[in-house]
């Protein structure tokens, strides 16, 4: 005999196995999920905090830059300003993460952010030595500052002007533009001059230069401060203070947020935006969701720099905290980015004036926009939220305006391109691979979930099974010992085989019975 306890821990055991396979495959995707939000939050000697303090990512930055062709005829109102696109200068970029503090009272991760770029000669067209013309971005941003000083320092502004250049352009090869920067006689006379004197007279650098001195220092990415989703993933990744404040001092209307690139709260969810916090304009940008793709094998979902996100305050509401008074002058497609820019009247786009108001580019000669070349498109795995491939391409501009004190005094107000940057990133094979193995853990994962129902259901059912099956196999047989002593019996009394044998059993048994106690009381 089969014990008791045997079957009931057996058949219990197969019900636990049962019913947690079925639960495992009803919320494998959760589970899933679980695991992935357990791998990826950022904690101190952890893999995923290696990969992100260390970036194994090969970054390109391709460098345009905008050589004005016809400077010489800024005074005539009637030209209309002409530029020549040089480039690409092609740069590579290491990132570095210095000083990476952990702050577990509000999870958050703390670092300084150094990046060295180096110069790729042969992805370039053109040499860095490669002369280039570009307005005077010093008195422009010095003219467009005055305008809120009083009398007696606008006079002094006028005469060191004169006194250390007033010209309407700059001549310097591109390298001193890009990364090398330049002084000059201003920058220098103003070093001489306490900055407690004359504050407003006081550069930030002794160089001027659009990546000064962005190349080997950590100054003008300065000091962040993100997420580590530990206590909330939906925040992983996200700025949390930049500059140890949790507003840009740029735009103090405006709350900080946005991604710094490396992660993006899972899973992604089609239609809806991403956005990134970018250091270099001081601001968040979004990115609109397009559809989905394959990559290399993998599914992914699309994002794309659209009209909206560059839309001005009155057209984009959500862009309404950037203004700075000036939501109606400025036509959507620009935005202000001058505080950025110690009040330079710096405006950001995408290259080209693409997809912004084609006042811009009617303004100027020699842009093109084109959605192939000046399109910012992002590529994501949706699961991980992993970078697959970017496009990641802005513009830079400088206003000018008429005013008397300026060099651009006859000049119409336009808006003049400066130069412009196409940052690519794509996934490693290494990477790829190990991303391409997500379907297959699905999978494999579902079958194992099968395995354990079916295993579970069978210890559930196995000694029921076996017992039903024993009993069957007893009850032929006594029924085969009947048969045979009805056919013995019946040999000694012939009256025996009038017993219907074609019915069932049980009937037979009784008839049998019956007909053997009338035998013997007979004899």
């Amino acid at each position: 005999m089969i014990g008791k306890s045997r079957i009931a821990l057996t058949s219990l055991l197969g019900l636990i196995l049962a019913t947690g396979g079925f639960v495992y495959l009803i919320n494998l995707e959760q589970l899933q999920h679980k695991a992935m939000e357990w791998l990826m939050v950022l904690k101190p000697n952890t893999m995923m905090t290696n990969l992100w303090q260390y970036p194994s990512l090969p970054m390109t930055a391709y460098v345009y830059i905008f050589n004005w062709t016809n400077s010489d005829e800024i005074d005539n109102p009637l030209v209309k300003p002409r530029f020549e696109e040089l480039g690409p200068y092609t740069f590579t970029e290491q990132i570095q993460k210095l000083n990476v503090t952990w702050n577990p009272e509000n999870s958050t991760v703390s670092y300084l952010r150094k990046s060295r770029f180096t110069f790729v000669p042969e992805l370039s067209k053109g040499n860095l030595s490669d002369v280039v013309i570009q307005p005077n971005t010093l008195t422009v941003g010095i003219t467009h500052k005055a305008q809120r000083w009083n009398p007696v320092l606008r006079s002094f502004m006028m005469i060191a002007l004169n006194m250390y250049g007033n010209d309407a352009t700059f001549t310097r090869t591109a390298d001193e533009w890009i990364f090398e920067g330049f002084d000059t006689p201003l920058i220098k006379m103003s070093s001489m001059v306490p900055s407690k004197l004359l504050p407003q007279m006081h550069f930030p650098y002794e160089r001027i230069g659009y990546g000064y001195p962005r190349n080997g220092s950590t100054e003008l990415y300065g000091h962040h401060n993100i997420y580590t989703g530990a206590d909330d993933f939906s925040k992983i990744g996200q700025i949390a203070r930049w500059r140890y404040d949790d507003v840009a001092a740029s735009f103090p209307h405006c709350k900080l947020k946005g991604s710094l690139g490396e992660f993006h709260p899972i899973p992604l969810r089609q239609g809806k935006p991403i956005s990134y916090f970018l250091p270099d304009i001081c601001r968040e940008l979004q990115a609109d969701y397009a559809g989905t793709t394959i990559f290399e094998g993998v599914e992914a979902y699309v994002y794309k720099g659209s009209r909206r996100s560059v839309a001005n305050g009155t057209d984009n509401p959500d862009n309404s905290c950037y203004c700075q008074d000036d939501c109606k002058e400025v036509r959507s497609g620009l935005m202000n980015v001058s505080a950025c820019y110690y009040d330079v009247p710096i405006f950001a786009s995408y290259p080209h004036f693409y997809n912004a108001d084609p006042y811009y580019v009617d303004a100027v000669e020699g842009l093109k926009p084109d959605e192939d070349r000046h399109e910012m498109v992002i590529i994501l795995e949706p699961k991980t939220g992993m970078l697959l491939d970017i496009k990641a391409r802005l513009m830079i501009s400088l206003l000018v305006e008429p005013r008397r004190e300026s060099a651009f005094r006859n000049a119409p107000r336009t808006f003049l391109p400066l130069v412009w940057a196409d940052y690519r990133v794509q996934i490693t094979p290494d990477l790829l691979f190990y991303l391409n193995l997500l379907p297959i853990s699905t999978i494999v994962s579902k079958i194992c979930g099968i395995l354990v129902i079916i295993l579970g259901l069978t210890l559930l059912f196995y000694y029921p099974r076996k017992i039903f099956i024993q009993r069957q196999f007893i009850r032929q047989i006594d029924i085969t010992n009947l048969e045979n002593r009805i056919q013995a019996t019946s040999a000694v009394n012939p009256e025996l085989k009038n017993i219907g044998a074609e019915g069932s059993p049980l009937l037979v048994g009784l008839q049998y019975v019956a007909a053997s106690a009338e035998a013997e009381c007979a004899s």
